[in-house]
Order: C-alpha cells, then sequence, then structure tokens
C-alpha cells in the first residue's frame, strides 16, 4: 500500500474531513435562535451552575416573561397552569420556554468552545517554517560523501573525467589539517541531521495540535450532548404533568439536572495545556532555528575553506 501512496491519501483524506467538521452545536440550528425572542427568563436552568440565585431551587419558582399571553413575569408553575388557556396550548408553551433554555444553552457553549478552540489552536509563530525530509537526507548524504572521501578510496581515482579531482581530494587529506576538517564536516552532518530529525517531529507535533484540539472538542461536545439530552425529556415530561393538571408531589430541582460544569473544566483543561505547549514551543522556535542555522554555516565555510583549498593551494609537492 505504500507504494501507491494509498495509506498516506486515505490518511490525508481522514484529516481533510476531520478538518470539515464543525464542533459548535448550533450550525444547523442558527434560525431557531432568534424564534423566542418573545420569552425572556431570569434562570436558565441549564446553566444554574453559573447562573441562577441561591434562593431558586425548582423549575417551577424560575420566573418568565412570556409576551403575547401574559403581560407580566409569571413563574412556570403559574404559566403552564394558567387555567384560560388549553392544555394543548399551555403544552405549545412548556415547549417554547424548554426550546429557549436549550438554544440559549447552546448558544453559551458554542462560545466556550469557540474560546477554547482559539487559544488551543493558535500558534504565534504564523511563519512556521515546516523541515522537510530532503534537508534531513542532504545532510546524511552529505555525511556520507565526505565519509567515502575521508577512506581515500583508490578506485576513485579512476573514474573518467572525474577521477583526476579524486586524486587531488587524496593528496590533500595527507595533512591533517585538512583530514581533521572533513571529520568535523562528516560529524556537524551526522548531529545536523538527527538534530533536524527531533526539532521536525516536535514541530511537525505541535503544528497539528489545532486539528487535534478540534477532534477533542468534537468528542467531548458529542459526550456532553449525549447526558444532556435526557435533563431535557425529565423536564418536559413533569411540565406536561402540570399542564394537564395532574397531582405532582415534588418540585422538580434544578440540580437534578445534568451539570455540564465537569466537562466544561475537562475542556478547558485540555485547552490550557494546549496554550502552555504552544507557549514553550514559540519561546523556543528562534533559538531552535538559530542552532541549525550556526550549524549550517559552520559546515557550509568548512566546505567552502576545503574546496578553495583543492583548487588554489600553491604548494608544489602537492600538485606537481
Amino acid at each position: 500500500m505504500d507504494l501507491f501512496g494509498i495509506k498516506k491519501r486515505i490518511k490525508a483524506y481522514k484529516e481533510e474531513k476531520q478538518k470539515k467538521l464543525d464542533y459548535r452545536i448550533l450550525t444547523n440550528k442558527e434560525q431557531f435562535r432568534y424564534t423566542y425572542q418573545h420569552i425572556s427568563y431570569d434562570v436558565n436552568p441549564f446553566l444554574y451552575y453559573n447562573t441562577t440565585p441561591n434562593d431558586i431551587k425548582y423549575i417551577e419558582d424560575i420566573k418568565i416573561e412570556y409576551i403575547g399571553y401574559f403581560p407580566k413575569t409569571h413563574t412556570v408553575d403559574y404559566i403552564v397552569r394558567y387555567p384560560y388557556l388549553s392544555i394543548k396550548k399551555r403544552k405549545e408553551i412548556v415547549n417554547e420556554i424548554i426550546k429557549k433554555w436549550e438554544i440559549d444553552y447552546y448558544s453559551y457553549i458554542d462560545q466556550k468552545l469557540k474560546k477554547i478552540f482559539e487559544k488551543a489552536s493558535y500558534i504565534p509563530v504564523k511563519n512556521v517554517r515546516l523541515i522537510k525530509n530532503r534537508e534531513v537526507n542532504t545532510y546524511i548524504l552529505l555525511a556520507l560523501i565526505f565519509l567515502i572521501l575521508l577512506k581515500q578510496y583508490s578506485f576513485l581515482q579512476l573514474i573518467p573525467y572525474i577521477g583526476n579531482i579524486f586524486a587531488r581530494i587524496n593528496r590533500l587529506l595527507i595533512f591533517p589539517r585538512y583530514y581533521n576538517i572533513m571529520s568535523i564536516i562528516v560529524y556537524l552532518s551526522i548531529i545536523i541531521s538527527m538534530y533536524l530529525i527531533i526539532v521536525k517531529v516536535y514541530f511537525d507535533k505541535v503544528l497539528k495540535f489545532g486539528l487535534s484540539a478540534k477532534g477533542f472538542l468534537i468528542k467531548e461536545r458529542d459526550r456532553m450532548l449525549k447526558k444532556f439530552k435526557p435533563n431535557i425529556h425529565k423536564m418536559r415530561k413533569h411540565l406536561y404533568r402540570l399542564a394537564r393538571k395532574v397531582k405532582v408531589e415534588k418540585k422538580y430541582e434544578i440540580t437534578h439536572l445534568y451539570d455540564t460544569k465537569a466537562m466544561m473544566n475537562r475542556i478547558e483543561r485540555y485547552g490550557n495545556n494546549i496554550i502552555n505547549r504552544v507557549g514553550i514551543f514559540t519561546s523556543y522556535y528562534k533559538s531552535i532555528f538559530l542552532v541549525s542555522r550556526i550549524l549550517r554555516l559552520i559546515v557550509l565555510g568548512l566546505i567552502i575553506y576545503l574546496i578553495i583549498s583543492l583548487f588554489i593551494n600553491t604548494d608544489l609537492t602537492i600538485w606537481k
């Protein structure tokens, strides 16, 4: 499979598909966001842990302003039991109130997810230069070439057209100074190639955090919604019973609803962890490349020095 690049294409397809996924909840529900403007409330039970006053413990005690049927603010209990409306209409009002809470909850979660995703996928270094495989291969090949030259194989001098150059190199390496310089080039080339491999792995991992963050948010969003959905069904069932004037012994406590705070804290911790890693990446980015550039300049300088010495050396004992 690798020979035909099939595995690589499958991986690229999966990554591209992942990029197109949206971590937001309201992507297909934007039209609902403005359809319940006639309803306002003082507490959203789905966001109870973050917004409710201490004196509100039950859903029935939440105050609702429903424009069109009720001129004043009333509790949920009063509205769903209102005797001058039909049971069908009271159930419709229950559905609208719950939908209003649900959409506002989704909007709040989306805002939180958006902020976390922006933090987790933000790379402060915009012009991050990716290290290509050919750079690593170049220095590995360079080390191999100079290692062969150090061996001073005599058969290389028999190669047509370029054999004379190998003969000159072998004569040059008689001097310990040039031999040591070429040895340094070999070692530095190996060091640079290993250094680039390590840096490449690290850079690639950091630069893919955006995609991994998005995948994590999608996964956690789905888990959150899976646990959140039963809240809606239980609440609607309870309020329907009130609308039908069925005797209900206990009020519905808001604290019985699924609390998303733990999930949001988990997501925020993940986002902060990514931010810390990206921060480390940012702080060391220039230094990492500075070390690489210095080593490359040293190698380039030594190679230039050897080339100059090879063609301009005037020692007659060598070039006779």
